[in-house]
């Protein structure tokens, strides 16, 4: 008999939700830095054995989201164990050889999705929803990496969308840091709407280079103000 044509989507294994649950609590900090991690707590709270959690635990080790010590412990690490700038310097070229890969599977639906992609976007700074702000921009990148369709791109590019994630989670937290998105996003739109591949990657590159900037910056500010703090308490003392 004909089989209708339906899209299935394949059940997680435990290993693959154990996973993507820690990820995402370490990304959003419900798993602080530093913080101790217990596989048989992990698989009593998802009621499953030690040995999916391990797996799943062992995929974060080498992503470098958890440090595991052999018959220790495993614990989060720390946002700083990581070289951000790097990371943002590394996205930069993946983000823009997706540009590159899907460049010729961008079509006028395509382009009219990112526009309202950005307008979302838009929305949600003037609302100053910073969730909806990193969902809509997470789905704006998301386009041109799903028209890729290179599974290599993808698993590099998500690996390292996590430690971004952490970082602006902690340092982003005001959502006018957000606020030069919608314009570079429609930077990207008009290169694609004038055909030219060499701008859109130019404007796909930038888009990420100028976030470091924008780190720094915030970084700088946050050091600045413990010092300030530290200043204070020791004027305090001393009066």
């Amino acid at each position: 008999m004909p089989i209708p044509k339906k899209v299935y989507s394949a059940p997680k294994s435990a290993k693959q939700m154990i996973y993507e649950s820690l990820r995402d609590w370490i990304i959003d900090g419900t798993l602080a830095p530093g913080e101790k991690i217990l596989d048989s707590e992990v698989a009593e709270h998802f009621s499953v054995s030690r040995t999916p959690v391990r797996e799943a635990m062992q995929v974060l080790a080498d992503q470098k989201l958890i440090s595991i010590s052999p018959g220790r412990e495993s614990r989060v690490t720390n946002i700083g164990d990581v070289d951000i700038i790097q990371v943002y310097r590394l996205l930069a070229n993946l983000h823009s050889l997706a540009v590159d890969f899907s460049y010729s599977k961008i079509d006028k639906d395509t382009i009219l999705h990112l526009k309202e992609i950005n307008r979302q976007l838009s929305n949600a700074i003037q609302a100053k929803d910073n969730a909806m702000s990193r969902a809509s921009d997470t789905a704006f990148h998301n386009i041109f990496l799903n028209l890729a369709d290179n599974d290599f791109l993808s698993r590099f590019t998500s690996t390292l969308s996590a430690h971004v994630a952490r970082v602006e989670n902690v340092y982003f937290g005001n959502i006018s840091d957000t606020k030069d998105s919608v314009k570079e996003h429609m930077k990207i739109i008009e290169m694609l709407e004038q055909h030219d591949l060499a701008g859109t990657r130019a404007a796909m590159e930038y888009n990420w280079l100028h976030t470091v900037e924008i780190y720094k910056q915030v970084q700088k500010e946050s050091t600045e103000n413990r010092k300030r703090s530290v200043l204070a308490e020791c004027t305090n003392l001393l009066s």
